[in-house]
């Protein structure tokens, strides 16, 4: 009816301006009190954090979040439909709405970042988490979940629809991870077996 269709454009554009408005907080993580007061590795080592937008990343810091990516990620993309190409990854990790959470230990040394962003998928208000990538002997040891903890809090405090993440099918450990956490098949993944990646989402209704 022409009521609903009123209701659903002024619903849009309420997400729509609640997203604007989250996009232009210069600290969204601490601004909505979303990082716990201390942080530890499941063996019990002390982590310290910082965020940043994508553009505010040293030099040093942003080769390192690249060198980190391709380690852990190029043979998946190298054996994917997308392929490897190192100069449209730099692309998206430097986007102008590109934020950043890195995770570093005891000794100052960053061991762990996620890249993620505030956006509007379909007509849904998102967090969409483009990476989540850690140094390899910091792997399996809770990094992941406490990460995606700070970002489910973010997303209620901001009254998100979902938190959403894109994931190769053959990325066995992390398909599991987020399966573990609670997410599923999002409506907008593809239908059709070609494709060789996942669309995921968790609902914020159920955090």
């Amino acid at each position: 009816s022409q009521i609903d269709i009123r209701m659903s454009v002024a619903s849009f554009d309420k997400k729509k301006k609640m997203v604007k408005k989250a996009v232009k907080q210069k600290d969204v993580l601490e601004s909505n009190g979303c990082l716990p007061e201390t942080m530890l590795t499941l063996d019990g080592d002390p982590l310290t954090w910082y965020t940043s937008w994508a553009t505010n990343l040293s030099d040093e810091t942003f080769q390192w979040v690249f060198a980190l990516f391709e380690t852990n990620m190029r043979l998946m993309y190298e054996k994917s439909q997308w392929g490897w190409d190192p100069e449209n990854k730099k692309n998206e990790l430097q986007a102008t709405t590109a934020r950043y959470l890195v995770l570093k230990n005891d000794k100052g040394k960053e061991i762990a970042y996620c890249h993620f962003r505030i956006d509007m998928d379909h007509e849904y208000a998102v967090i969409y988490c483009y990476e989540i990538q850690v140094e390899k002997e910091y792997q399996r040891k809770g990094l992941g979940s406490i990460i995606m903890n700070v970002l489910e809090r973010l997303a209620v405090k901001l009254d998100m629809d979902k938190i959403m993440a894109t994931v190769f099918k053959y990325n066995i450990r992390s398909l599991n991870f987020f399966r573990k956490i609670g997410f599923e098949e999002d409506e907008t993944n593809p239908s059709y077996d070609e494709r060789d990646y996942l669309i995921l989402s968790k609902p914020v209704s159920v955090l």
